[in-house]
């Protein structure tokens, strides 16, 4: 909440870390000092561009989840 003139506002995106927390994000040290960001589910940007990001929950999109879940 941002308190701001008498007004209460609302942030309404997830911060970095929580993001991070969400996706299960962890990152990988290689050998040749390179870092890789990994996660155990897609990040916001991945997730939007997509085939599955069709504004909705679909039953493909559930098939997916379920998929993944399974894997881990």
């Amino acid at each position: 909440m941002l308190p701001i003139n008498g007004q209460t506002y609302f942030d309404d995106e997830l911060e970095e870390e929580e993001v991070n927390f969400m996706c299960g994000t962890y990152y990988s040290y290689n050998n040749d000092g390179t870092v890789d960001k990994i996660s155990w589910w897609p990040r916001p940007q991945a997730w939007a561009a997509s085939g599955l990001n069709v504004g909705f929950w679909s039953t493909r999109c559930e098939d997916w989840f379920q998929k993944c879940l399974n894997n881990i």
